[in-house]
């Protein structure tokens, strides 16, 4: 048992003994690594540059191609309608302009080789201006200048004219964001969409020699009212060629419909300075253009309502454009021409028919006037998207407005809001046949894709060949030549020899000399005074003085009217002239001028009437 004891014991020793850890060596840290050695900077590796690459039609953007053909379009269009002819010093005028062109040159001249400040009309002397004059003071400031009439006169137009195309795309593709429709736009705009194509069959029917019927065309298919049918004249290019102030008008409206969109999310403190700028603007459309402040009323009064942000900003515009354009309206116009007058140019055939025969014959003229338009805008309205619109809806209550009333005493001068109306309108016309695009493209049934592009190629077709048609109507026109300064005897003497501010009793109305030479004259054209809302007729009194064998009442004339100069020709008995007798005035009275072929003469108030 004590073996026992001292074994275990031995063995707890032994467990003891070598349970004890062996005693910790102490570990010493390695030298530290020597700093590697200075490396040299990497050798730069030459940039590969790309050869320039050579000029590529293909990578001009279809946008540039479009805007400069819409360019070279506005400029020939204006060129090829007015020119001057630098060898015979003629104004180069095309027929299809010569009615209107009577009143613009007189009013250019007046203020470019006249003295026409106040502003007179100049084929109406001794009257304020009635007539919306500010471009045509432009014009005659630039001729004064020394710019050449045909250019003074076409580059303004065709800034406005290109403005308007310009104009027109960006704000079709604002709304739809689509090029095409924008490029469709612009193209119903340019093209007569009326039905007057089937008045132009009528006269010539189809046959082999179509081709060349509509490239030789001449005359308007239809020109009403001063023609045949209920198909108007204001929707082809004439209108814009006519009226040249015209396109910029129309031009600032859809720029401001424009900036309506853009600042409609603005601050307010970011529109006020725009508010002042248009209010500014406004102010000089009484003198710019008359008939577009009724356009900007109808759209302002509209977005208003629709576009609650930006209240405040069309609020300040208003106020500032009231305030300058007011006093102008009640100087230039005579409020009692406003009147109610339904129906347009066919207001006298309504007021006869009954109600129901009224409603159709008026149906049936806008749906010959618009063509397709009259039920795509509608239709297609309501497919644009929603801002599309709130912002062309005015285009509406600006037609059932035009239809219900007349602004001046010529009822066919509301044409310029069907105008406004029609262009507006094409964008909405152009959206639903991309719509028909797009879904006959998506179709899974070929026959179904084939047709409905069928429909949409028809379609476009209707709405253009009228268009077309007139196209070569403005390409084969002529132009008529008026002679001017220094090769007209006349007009170059009464240049020289009277004042700027001279009035001269006319023998003729159309392109007088002394028009020419920036004069004023008694009496135009009837037609323009009486559609610039003059009271008076002139022409009994016109007769009077030149039949007359009365020198007493001769002289009370002339210097009741202030007229410092009478002409006297043979007018080879034209009805719309007095007749005058040039063998009388010569035996009676002493010329103070007389041409070389002594059928002219001139005759100066103080010397007759001593």
């Amino acid at each position: 048992m004590v073996y026992m004891h001292q074994t275990h014991q031995h063995k707890r020793a032994r467990f003891t003994a070598s349970a004890t850890l062996p005693p910790i060596k102490k570990v010493v840290a390695p030298p530290p690594l020597p700093p590697p050695p200075p490396q040299a900077p990497p050798t730069p590796v030459p940039v590969k540059r790309n050869p320039p690459r050579s000029f590529d039609i293909h990578r001009i953007p279809l946008e540039l191609v479009l805007f400069f053909l819409l360019a070279i379009f506005s400029f020939w269009l204006m060129f090829h309608t007015f020119s001057f002819d630098p060898v015979t010093h003629s104004l180069r005028i095309a027929f299809k302009l010569w009615s209107d062109f009577g009143a613009h040159i007189p009013l250019i001249r007046s203020f470019s080789l006249g003295n026409n400040w106040p502003p007179q009309y100049p084929i109406y002397s001794g009257e304020p201006i009635r007539y919306h004059f500010l471009f045509f003071l432009l014009v005659g400031l630039l001729e004064k200048a020394g710019v050449r009439i045909d250019w003074a006169l076409n580059i303004p137009s065709i800034i406005g004219f290109y403005g308007l195309l310009l104009a027109l795309y960006l704000l079709a593709v604002r709304l739809t964001k689509s090029r095409l429709v924008a490029t469709l736009s612009i193209i119903f705009f340019l093209s007569n969409g009326s039905l007057g194509f089937i008045r132009f069959f009528s006269q010539f029917p189809l046959s082999t020699n179509t081709l060349w019927d509509i490239m030789s065309a001449r005359n308007f298919p239809a020109f009403a009212p001063w023609g045949p049918g209920e198909i108007t004249a204001f929707w082809n290019l004439n209108i814009y060629t006519n009226q040249r102030h015209l396109a910029a008008a129309f031009a600032l409206v859809i720029i401001f419909m424009l900036t309506i969109l853009r600042i409609e999310k603005q601050p307010l403190a970011k529109q006020l300075p725009l508010a002042i700028v248009w209010g500014a603007i406004l102010g000089i459309f009484p003198y710019f253009h008359q008939p577009t402040l009724l356009i900007f009323a109808v759209c302002m009064s509209w977005y208003f309502l629709a576009f609650p942000s930006v209240r405040q900003f069309l609020y300040l515009m208003g106020i500032i454009g009231a305030v300058l354009v007011i006093p102008q309206v009640t100087a230039l116009r005579d409020t009692s021409q406003v009147a109610w007058y339904p129906g347009f140019i066919i207001h006298n055939e309504l007021v006869k028919q009954p109600i129901a025969s009224a409603i159709l014959h008026f149906l049936s003229f806008w749906w010959q006037n618009f063509g397709g338009h009259s039920i795509l805008i509608l239709v297609g309205f309501f497919l644009l998207p929603k801002k599309a619109q709130k912002l062309l809806f005015p285009i509406f209550p600006l037609f059932v407005v035009a239809n219900a009333a007349k602004f001046s005493v010529e009822a066919s001068a509301n044409h310029k809001f069907f105008n406004f109306a029609l262009m507006i309108g094409d964008i909405a016309t152009a959206y639903i046949l991309v719509y028909l695009i797009r879904v006959s493209a998506r179709a899974k049934s070929v026959l179904f894709t084939l047709t409905g592009l069928g429909l949409v190629s028809v379609t476009v077709l209707l709405l253009t060949l009228t268009g077309v048609i007139d196209f070569f109507v403005i390409a084969n026109d002529t132009q008529g030549s008026v002679v001017d300064i220094p090769t007209n005897e006349v007009a170059t003497w009464i240049q020289r020899n009277t004042p700027p501010d001279t009035v001269f009793l006319n023998s003729s109305y159309l392109y007088h000399p002394a028009s020419i030479a920036g004069r004023k004259i008694f009496l135009g054209w009837p037609y323009f005074a009486w559609s610039a809302g003059y009271p008076v007729n002139r022409m009994p009194i016109m007769k009077t003085m030149y039949e007359s064998r009365s020198k007493s009442q001769l002289c009370r004339l002339l210097s009741q009217y202030h007229i410092s100069y009478v002409t006297v020709e043979n007018v080879k008995n034209d009805v719309n002239l007095p007749h005058i007798d040039l063998s009388y005035f010569l035996d009676t009275y002493r010329p103070i001028f007389l041409s070389h072929d002594k059928k002219y003469a001139i005759f100066e108030t103080k010397s007759m009437c001593r």
